[in-house]
């Protein structure tokens, strides 16, 4: 029995530990309860403010590096705008002078083959009237023509 006495013994001691262990619980739940959990986000909006500065300053320190390279890029151009103009000038006189150049050429040809032909139709009207004028001679002028046909050309 004296075991059992211990046993009781050492078991009321547990409950009794137990028992100031749920105090403790109810007594650190209820002052948990009682508290208020304040939210401070003024570090936080302070980092982000500096971030968004920081952003910024590296967003206009980049837009400053584009125009400089723009400028750059716009004044190293190979040719000047007034060369380019110029060239286009030069381009376009050439292609008027040589457009006029080849109509009056066509038309020159035109002419001549005209006149030819004018030279041609008088030409033949003056001999025709001439052969008429003079049968002999034309008959003359036939059989030449025959021989000249049949000869081959040794040339």
């Amino acid at each position: 029995m004296a075991k059992m006495d211990e046993i009781m013994e050492v078991l009321t001691q547990e409950i009794v530990g137990f028992n100031n262990s749920i105090g403790k619980l109810e007594e650190l739940s209820e002052r948990f309860n009682k508290q208020k959990i304040q939210t401070d986000t003024t570090r936080l909006e302070s980092l982000l403010e500096d971030f968004f500065n920081a952003q910024k300053g590296t967003l206009t320190s980049y837009e400053k590096r584009t125009e400089e390279v723009l400028k750059k890029i716009e004044k190293s151009r190979w040719t000047p705008k007034w060369e380019v103009a110029l060239l286009y000038i030069y381009l376009s006189i050439n292609t008027i002078a040589f457009g006029y150049l080849g109509y009056y050429f066509i038309n020159y040809e035109l002419k001549i083959q005209d006149a030819v032909k004018e030279a041609r139709v008088e030409g033949f009207g003056r001999a025709r009237q001439y052969f008429n004028d003079h049968p002999i001679i034309y008959k003359d002028f036939e059989r030449w023509a025959k021989r000249q046909d049949s000869v081959p050309n040794q040339m």
